[in-house]
């Protein structure tokens, strides 16, 4: 987990995970990546993802990637500006 915080409250949060694959290799994934939405564009989203890839690097990542869903068309900007691409759609089928 890592937090960006202005004073005592926490304005961004994302859980994270290394995991490995034959496809990427060695994978910087983020589960969630959430930030105040009242503290809106004032940059601890950036941050934060600045230093999600500044910690990538630092355990030897070949790529960060993360799941945003198809709704939310904010966030998609965001990440782009931040220089993401969508190299393939993620199919799933819930079993029940």
């Amino acid at each position: 987990m890592t937090l960006a915080v202005d004073g005592d409250a926490v304005c961004a949060v994302a859980l994270w995970r290394v995991i490995e694959n034959t496809a990427e290799g060695r994978r910087f994934y983020i589960d969630d990546l959430v930030s105040d939405a009242s503290r809106g564009s004032h940059g601890f989203g950036g941050a934060l993802l600045t230093a999600l890839e500044s910690r990538a690097r630092e355990l030897g990542c070949d790529v960060v990637a993360l799941d945003s869903g198809t709704q939310r068309s904010r966030a998609h900007a965001f990440y782009f500006r931040a220089g993401y691409s969508i190299p393939a759609f993620s199919f799933r089928k819930t079993m029940k």
